[in-house]
């Protein structure tokens, strides 16, 4: 991460040097949600509302004289719905169940039926809906109202059981009045066919008889215990004191027409309580209505299939502008040209852009992607194009790159020798060799390439020429120095064909020595007073030296050949080699005496410089289009005009 504030240019460069992780994972998460998605069944819902009334009505009257239930009703009855009973009428009105079915199967479908069906109550209301969820339209309807004509059907038959036990406990409490009734009425005419002449002081007679009777109606609804019932027998307690001077006989006389008196009154109440329980009994209507029968669905729910997918194309970008900035935050390399310069203190020579979007423009993001994750193994005329860019395509961004750094080495007499090295492997500093080499060559310096890599050379292959002999043998006295070298008439004879050659001059230019044979041990073979009669013997023949070495980190080779150098350049790929070992090699360098010049970015997309590098170029680079070079169609109208 470059080690100041961000601003948008760097979140927006941060984006585009990511661009393939977050494509991935948008990728990734997008097809996944698609793949859950399509294996999820699609369900639909269908809902029916009910409206519970609490209506005072005999049936309602008698219910509550009969039966107290302190519950609220709209809390139960949603249970009521799912209840067990409900749901196994269900079953038989759809015909889920055979006629003979197992406790098992029964409970297997009532349990299958109450996991498809929701109850939730309308909000301050006195009405609850019903949802069924089925993976069929039409069936999660059906379902729905059966559910809901079933529970009513269920609540009609409850209230007309309730108004049968009322009816009927009325009817055994009116026999038993009755009965009562009769055997007071025979003892009362039997006093009055005596000749004894009973009497009784009329008020409190009647006094009496009204406390009877609502001592006799509160039994009916409360226990002996009850406040009301001890308290009304004081009362009566306290008037049969009064009479208690009176005859036994008077005494008898007033206590049958007292009961007669009550039973009288009790009679014609439950008589009249006995025709309201039968027309309550008689009666259809219900408590529970439909107010929203449910419909066929339009939809399954949510309409979510798509829905879910859209979220998980959004959840997947969200998830890769996050995973690029951790990656950004975890990458230890170097992001920027400010921020190698203030790392490592030194000039950055040039920047060389991307091989691969130069060489392939019109790869797609399909192929880009597939090279960079699974990238194939090139072919030697593939690997050749790429390091000899400045040979093929001599008017592309990358090859103004390499005339850029030519540039900026403000070559003299003083600066002949070059050392190209880099931290790590695969850095391309073996490429940079070549194509520097070649744009030297191109402005008429001539130019000698060292293949001072004795463990991994690649001149010799990247311009088709043999590898031996070369530097081994030069330094080992074996061979002359005219021996080893390598001109545009060994390139000639070797792999690149005739054609090729003339595509760009300079090669008349450019003198190559290879590594030669590799030595057991190149250390030993550098460490030679030998090397530097030959950095002397190559200044005085050529004007320009570029020597190709090993990176610093790994061996000790570009330490000893870099102090007897003019001028040495560390090429980096930015993304690849972390800050510190940027920094290392070039303290390593230094304490050894070699004269760093700069650095070389190597490899560099435009995604990951806080500002473009190379403007005016287009797909076709028409900006450095010469005349010489100019197509076929624009050649003929320039004839024209002229």
């Amino acid at each position: 991460m470059p080690q100041y504030e961000l601003n948008l240019r760097d979140y927006i460069r941060i984006f585009h040097k990511r661009k393939a992780l977050i494509i991935f994972i948008f990728l990734a998460v997008t097809f996944s949600s698609f793949w859950y998605v399509s294996r999820q069944p699609v369900l639909y819902n269908a809902s029916v509302t009910i409206k519970i009334e609490q209506r005072n009505t005999i049936a309602g009257l008698l219910t509550e004289w009969i039966v107290y239930n302190p519950a609220d009703i709209m809390e139960s009855e949603p249970k009521i719905i799912k209840g067990f009973t409900t749901m196994e009428k269900v079953a038989g009105r759809l015909k889920l169940l055979p006629d003979n079915a197992a406790t098992e199967d029964i409970n297997a479908v009532v349990g299958d039926l109450q996991s498809k069906i929701e109850t939730e109550r309308v909000p301050d209301t006195n009405m609850i809906r019903i949802i069924a969820t089925d993976g069929d339209a039409r069936k999660a309807m059906q379902l729905a109202n059966t559910v809901a004509e079933v529970y009513i059907q269920e609540s009609l038959a409850d209230k007309a059981k309730q108004a049968r036990q009322t009816r009927e406990f009325i009817a055994e409490q009116l026999g038993a009045l009755e009965s009562r009734l009769g055997k007071f009425e025979e003892e009362l005419q039997g006093y009055n066919n005596s000749d004894s002449k009973v009497t009784m002081a009329e008020p409190i007679k009647q006094k009496l008889v009204e406390l009877e009777f609502q001592l006799a109606e509160l039994l009916q609804k409360y226990t002996d215990k009850h406040p009301r019932v001890m308290q009304l027998r004081e009362q009566i307690k306290d008037i049969e004191s009064q009479v208690q001077g009176f005859s036994s006989q008077e005494i008898e006389y007033a206590h049958l027409n007292r009961e007669i008196e009550v039973n009288k009154k009790l009679y014609g109440m439950f008589k009249e309580k006995l025709e309201e329980a039968r027309i309550a009994e008689a009666q259809k209507v219900g408590d529970i209505s439909i107010v929203d029968p449910a419909v066929m669905p339009g939809s399954p729910i949510a309409g979510n299939r798509n829905m879910m997918v859209v979220a998980g194309a959004l959840m997947g970008l969200v998830l890769g502008f996050a995973l690029s900035f951790i990656f950004e935050n975890l990458d230890t390399s170097i992001s920027t040209i400010e921020d190698v310069e203030n790392v490592i203190k030194l000039p950055v020579l040039g920047v060389v852009p991307s091989l691969e979007d130069d060489l392939a423009p019109e790869a797609g993001i399909l192929e880009r992607l597939k090279a960079r994750f699974i990238p194939l193994p090139k072919t030697d005329a593939q690997e050749r194009k790429t390091r000899l860019v400045a040979h093929f395509k001599p008017q592309s961004p990358v090859t103004e790159a390499y005339r850029n750094i030519h540039t900026n080495l403000k070559l003299d007499s003083t600066r002949k020798t070059i050392l190209v090295t880099s931290s790590s492997p695969r850095e391309g500093k073996s490429t940079v060799v070549s194509n520097l080499g070649i744009v030297m060559g191109q402005t008429g310096l001539k130019t000698l390439l060292v293949s001072a890599d004795l463990r991994r050379p690649v001149l010799a292959k990247a311009f088709g020429i043999r590898r031996e002999p070369g530097l081994t043998e030069l330094i080992m006295g074996t061979q002359t120095l005219d021996n080893v070298l390598n001109n545009i008439t060994d390139i000639l004879l070797g792999d690149l064909e005739f054609d090729d050659i003339r595509k760009t001059p300079g090669l008349e230019n450019v003198w190559i020595i290879p590594s030669g044979k590799l030595p057991a041990n190149p250390v030993e073979l550098l460490d030679t007073k030998s090397i530097s009669k030959l950095v002397e013997m190559f200044s005085a023949r050529f004007d320009v030296i570029v020597f190709d070495a090993p990176p610093v980190l790994p061996v000790t080779d570009a330490s000893m050949l870099a102090p007897k150098m003019d001028a040495t350049i560390i090429v980096y790929e930015i993304g690849r080699t972390s800050r510190e070992a940027l920094l290392r090699t070039k303290i390593q360098l230094e304490s050894v005496g070699a004269k760093v010049a700069g650095v070389i970015l190597n490899h560099t997309k435009p995604q990951t410089e806080a500002m473009a590098i190379y403007p005016y170029y287009s797909q076709k680079y028409r900006y450095y289009t010469t005349e010489g070079s100019q197509p076929e169609d624009a050649k003929k109208k320039a004839v024209r005009k002229a």
